[in-house]
C-alpha cells in the first residue's frame, strides 16, 4: 500500500506563472492555511531559489522573458513535474494555465482554477494590448473562461461577479477577505506616527496620479505624506516621483508583515482606484487590509466599495477622480482625531465580524474534502 492509503495527509498542488511566491492571496491565505489544516502543499510559483515554510514546499517556476514565453514554453514545461507530484487537487491560479488544466484533468486529475480577476474585464483595461483589438481579445477571453468551467472540476472565485461568469460550473467564491492573524490591539491613533498611505499595485488605473496630488495638498495644508507600498506599473512611473519626496515616500515592494506594520502606523489608508469594469465589480483586498489594522479609509464611491465603508463607518468614500475631494476627506479625518478612532476600531470591528478569512478558508477546505476526500486530517 502506498503512504497515501495508509492515510497520510492528501496532497495540494499550487501552480502560478504569474505571482510570486509571496503572493498574498496564494501563498499568505491559502496555501498556508490548508497546509495548517493538514494538507501536504506544494506551491510552483516564482521565487529565486526553492524554499519552505509554514508547511508549503516552493517550487520555482522559470522566470519568462515575455508573454509568449510564459504562454508556451513556461506553461506547457510544467507538465511533468507536475504529474511527478501526485497530487489530489491541483491549484491553478493564472488564465495561462487553463489548458494545462485541461490536460490535467484530461489525465484524470482533479483541478481547481481559481479566478482572481474578471478576465475578459480585465483585458480591457491591459495597456499593452492595442486599443483596437481589446474588444477582441475580451471576446478569446469569454471562451477561455468557458473552456475552464466546462472542462475543470471546479472554479474558485474571489468574488460573487467573478464566479457569474463561468456559468453552471462548479464555482465556489472564496474572497480575499484579511487572515486575522494576532489579536494584538493597535497602536492608539493618536499616537500614530505615519500620514498617508497605500499598499498594492502602483499604476494610472490604481490611482498613482490621483494619490499623489492628494499627498501634495494634504502635505501643503498639515504636512502631513504619503507612504507608497509596492511594484510600479509601468517601472518608468518613478521618474513621475522625482521632486516629490517631501510628501511621498516611496518603499517599493516589501514583505506582507512590514507593509501590515506600515499600516499600523498610519493615520489613512487610500484606496482611490479609477472605475474600470474589472475594477468596480472586485472586492478591494487592501480596503479589508487596512481596516484590520485599525485604519481609517478613503477609497472611491462605487456603489460596492461605498457600501462597505458606509455601512461600517470605517472611513469616507469620494469620486475617484478627484484629487480635491480625496484630500478634503484625508483632511477631515486627520482633524478629527476621535471620530478617527471611532472610524478606525469600527474598521476592526466589521473585518472581525464579517469580512474575516476563516469562513472563507472554510468554503475552500469544504471543496478540497469533495474533491479528494482526505483520509486522514487535523
Amino acid at each position: 500500500m502506498t503512504e497515501r492509503a495508509l492515510g497520510h495527509s492528501p496532497k495540494a498542488v499550487h501552480v502560478s506563472i504569474v505571482h510570486q511566491a509571496s503572493d498574498v492571496r496564494v501563498f499568505v491565505r491559502e496555501c498556508r492555511s490548508v497546509a495548517a489544516a493538514g494538507y501536504d502543499v506544494t506551491l510552483f510559483a516564482r521565487s529565486p531559489h526553492p524554499f519552505e515554510e509554514d508547511g508549503v514546499r516552493v517550487v520555482p517556476v522559470p522566470e519568462p522573458t515575455n508573454r509568449l514565453a510564459r504562454m508556451t514554453v513556461g506553461t506547457w514545461g510544467l507538465l511533468k513535474p507536475l504529474l511527478r507530484e501526485r497530487g489530489d487537487v491541483y491549484h491553478l491560479h493564472d488564465p495561462e494555465l487553463i489548458p494545462l488544466g485541461i490536460v490535467l484533468r484530461m489525465l484524470g486529475k482533479k483541478v481547481v482554477y481559481d479566478a482572481h480577476e474578471d478576465l475578459p474585464a480585465q483585458v480591457l483595461g491591459k495597456v499593452w494590448i492595442p486599443k483596437p483589438l481589446r474588444p477582441l481579445v475580451a471576446a478569446f477571453a469569454r471562451l477561455v473562461i468557458q473552456l475552464a468551467g466546462r472542462g475543470l472540476s471546479a472554479i474558485v472565485a474571489a468574488t460573487p461577479t467573478v464566479a457569474e461568469g463561468y456559468g453552471k460550473a462548479r464555482k465556489v467564491v472564496v474572497c480575499n477577505y484579511p487572515l486575522i492573524l494576532d489579536d494584538r490591539a493597535p497602536i492608539p491613533y493618536a499616537d500614530r506616527t505615519g500620514g498617508l498611505v497605500y499598499v498594492g499595485a502602483l499604476s494610472g488605473i490604481r490611482g498613482f496620479h490621483t494619490m499623489l496630488e492628494v499627498a501634495r495638498i494634504v502635505h501643503e495644508k498639515r504636512g502631513v505624506g504619503l507612504t507608497l507600498v509596492g511594484r510600479l506599473q509601468p517601472a518608468t512611473l518613478e521618474a513621475e516621483l522625482a521632486g516629490k519626496q517631501a510628501y511621498v515616500d516611496y518603499r517599493g515592494v516589501l514583505p506582507s508583515p512590514e507593509a501590515r506594520r506600515l499600516m499600523g502606523e498610519s493615520k489613512v489608508g487610500l484606496v482611490l482606484l479609477q472605475a474600470t469594469k474589472a475594477i468596480v465589480d472586485a472586492l478591494p483586498t487592501k480596503m479589508f487590509e487596512y481596516m484590520a489594522e485599525g485604519l481609517p479609509v478613503v477609497s472611491s464611491n462605487f456603489p460596492l466599495w461605498a457600501e462597505i465603508v458606509e455601512d461600517s463607518g470605517a472611513g469616507a468614500v469620494v469620486p475617484p477622480n478627484d484629487p480635491g475631494a480625496a484630500a478634503e476627506a484625508v483632511l477631515a479625518i486627520l482633524d478629527d482625531q476621535e471620530e478617527a478612532a471611532a472610524m478606525a476600531d469600527r474598521g476592526r470591528k466589521a473585518v472581525a465580524e464579517q469580512y474575516s478569512w476563516e469562513p472563507e478558508l472554510r468554503k475552500l477546505l469544504d471543496l478540497y474534502a469533495e474533491l479528494a476526500p482526505a483520509p486522514q486530517m487535523r
